[in-house]
């Protein structure tokens, strides 16, 4: 199985890489850099120079743990191996990325996948969805109780205008009633002269 790389971004926005063997163990890391393109650049210096003896410069930690760093032609530090614990894995180390490097494919781990940002929203989204509709019905029900007080209180209120409108109606029956002789008088009244004019007249 072939070596590969591995660009990734961390949590300060800086990018780096790591050159994994066949098996999958880190075997070289990338300094940081402040941008993607710096990165891929960095990628591409290891490729170039992962053959080149002269590039690797072996070290030794504080506690004499001997380790490698890769330098490019202009003599900046490209990465570093991780610790070994003797020279001899140190060299294999070496060895590992002058295979591995050269034919190694970049895996792109900074590329996010859009189903993976809108399906988090969705499922955001949802319990609002959910609450506002609960929200709705609540407010309903709570209006229903004044709706129907309101309807009854407007029924309540004709039926008390009711026996007033009875009233007045019967009152002005009564009026007509109490009316009526003194009109039937009056035109009486009007019609007994004319009819003995009539009659004089006649004689």
């Amino acid at each position: 199985m072939a070596g590969k790389f591995e660009l990734k971004k961390g949590k300060t926005g800086k990018f780096s890489f790591n050159l994994k063997s066949g098996n999958g163990q880190v075997v070289f890391t990338s300094q940081t850099y402040d941008n993607k393109r710096s990165a891929a650049a960095g990628i591409s210096s290891v490729k170039k120079n992962a053959d080149k003896d002269a590039r690797y410069e072996r070290k030794s930690s504080t506690k004499g743990q001997p380790y490698f760093v890769m330098k490019a032609t202009n003599g900046q530090v490209v990465g570093k191996s991780q610790m070994y614990s003797n020279a001899v894995s140190m060299e294999k180390g070496i060895k590992s990325v002058g295979l591995n490097a050269p034919s190694a494919d970049t895996l792109d781990l900074t590329v996010e996948a859009p189903k993976a940002k809108t399906a988090p929203k969705k499922a955001k989204a949802a319990p609002k969805k959910v609450k506002a509709a609960v929200k709705k019905t609540a407010k309903k029900a709570k209006a229903a109780p004044k709706k129907a007080k309101a309807a009854v209180k407007k029924v309540v209120k004709k039926a008390k205008a009711a026996p007033k409108k009875a009233k007045a109606a019967v009152k002005k029956v009564v009026k007509k009633a109490k009316a009526a002789p003194k009109k039937a008088k009056a035109v009486a009244k009007k019609k007994a002269p004319a009819k003995a004019k009539a009659k004089a007249k006649k004689k």
